[in-house]
């Protein structure tokens, strides 16, 4: 059994996804039909209202009637006595009469129908009904002299179906007007809100990344924008960090070809004197032995420097081989060598590791180094008058190494690029874990923390 989406998502969820899907453009589209439809619809019964207004008003009114009779009798009139006609000539009557498109005219011998043709309105119903037709439809009677004798002559006026007719197609002009102008100008807003956007992207694609791009709204058209700008705030963002990494490198290579060819250029001096024989004693030639090992020492240190720097700004992802190993014999074995190291350099530390066993997923190689980063950044900064202190701890599913030392204020004290730190955070992260440093009052704190492996493995 399928749960209802309720479940699944949620209600607000839900209302969201109908509130995203209504706010599409296919159903504005829709809507904008609708609305433009019952406006339309609206004008066309208004535009009708007032048409039938105005014929009954100026064409329907009793004046206008009685005049426009009138003439069409003149004119029968007319016609018959200057064509010297016999009522006998149908022919020549019906002339007129299809001359004079919305008239209908009948002939009458006393009660008698002697002719009758004319333009005729379906809406009239039958022809039983001309009785009451006549009665409610403009007309006038009058008795017109034929060359045969005198006969009554009744005009029926429907000119006002014509006007009707206008009025009616001008009400539809008007709905499909405003049904049609609704469109387009939704539509243009629509093409207008694209061309801002297109014309937004291409001040971008010519390297303006300063440029916002606007949007607003929930349809496709804001998704689309905010999208770009997303796009338009990750360029930018690489750009800068693209930018500063090449500052860096520009700055690391100056320093480095300095501080490298410095110890380089005595290193070789002295290895001169040393192959040449310049030396005047013993003594001498253990100073310069003395003197080209720590020149080495020095250039170990820069070339250890350059390889973190490379290992942060480098590659996102290092290779590591990460292999399962006991936390409880691991770690003492790492840390002892740079216990003993501290030790020498006349350094405290107070150790504590926990006796429970715990398996770790680990690089060796990479983990020795996290260490040795450690450690050195302890060497250099930290105060040797304060003890320093390690602890090893499990706290629930993950192995904690904490290692706290005081800060030295003393005239020691070089400024640091943290970029040993950066270097012990990438190695962590690739294994996992998580690195954090923190600084509280004069005390530096160091807490790594590496995920534990399931015993089943």
């Amino acid at each position: 059994m399928i749960p209802p989406l309720s479940v699944l998502f949620g209600e607000r969820d839900i209302k969201l996804m109908k509130y995203k899907r209504l706010s599409s453009l296919h159903y504005k589209q829709i809507v904008v039909l609708i609305l433009g439809a019952v406006i339309s619809l609206f004008m066309f019964f208004i535009s009708q209202s007032l048409g039938d207004y105005v014929i009954s008003k100026r064409h329907k009114s009793q004046d206008s009637a009685v005049n426009r009779l009138t003439k069409y009798q003149d004119s029968f009139e007319q016609y018959i006595h200057d064509n010297h006609l016999s009522v006998k000539n149908i022919r020549a009557i019906s002339k007129w009469v299809k001359s004079h498109k919305y008239v209908y005219v009948t002939i009458y011998s006393g009660e008698e129908i002697i002719y009758e043709s004319g333009f005729w309105n379906d809406s009239y119903s039958s022809y039983e009904t001309t009785g009451s037709i006549m009665e409610s439809t403009p007309q006038t009677e009058r008795n017109i002299d034929f060359t045969d004798g005198t006969y009554s002559v009744s005009i029926l006026d429907s000119s006002e179906i014509k006007w009707y007719n206008v009025v009616f197609y001008i009400s539809w002009g008007f709905f499909f007007f405003f049904l049609f102008m609704i469109q387009i100008l939704y539509n243009r807003r629509i093409i207008d809100r694209i061309v801002s956007l297109s014309r937004e992207v291409s001040l971008i694609e010519q390297g303006d990344l300063e440029q916002p791009i606007h949007h607003k709204g929930n349809d496709e058209i804001s998704l689309l924008a905010k999208n770009a700008d997303n796009m338009r705030h990750s360029i930018l963002t690489r750009y800068v960090s693209e930018k500063e990494a090449w500052d860096s490198n520009r700055e690391l290579i100056t320093s480095m070809s300095h501080d490298i060819r410095t110890p380089l250029t005595s290193l070789i001096g002295y290895l001169e004197i040393l192959d040449t024989k310049g030396y005047h004693s013993d003594a001498q030639f253990h100073k310069y032995i003395r003197s080209c090992w720590n020149k080495a020492l020095q250039l170990k240190n820069l070339s250890d420097q350059l390889f973190q720097y490379f290992l942060v700004f480098g590659k996102d992802t290092i290779l590591m081989e990460l292999e399962l190993f006991d936390a409880k014999i691991l770690l003492p074995q790492l840390l002892s060598e740079q216990i003993y190291d501290s030790n020498t350099q006349k350094y405290e530390l107070r150790t504590e590791f926990s006796d429970v066993p715990c398996i770790i997923r680990v690089d060796v190689s990479y983990l020795k180094r996290l260490f040795d980063n450690l450690f050195s950044n302890v060497q250099k900064y930290a105060d040797p008058d304060d003890p320093v202190e390690i602890l090893v701890r499990r706290e629930k599913d993950n192995l904690k190494i904490f290692i706290t030392n005081s800060i030295r204020t003393d005239g020691m004290f070089k400024e640091s690029t943290n970029i040993g730190l950066k270097t012990c955070k990438k190695i962590v992260e690739q294994m996992m874990g998580t690195f954090e440093i923190s600084k509280i009052k004069n005390k530096f704190h160091v807490c790594t923390t590496v995920p534990i492996e399931s015993t089943k493995e």
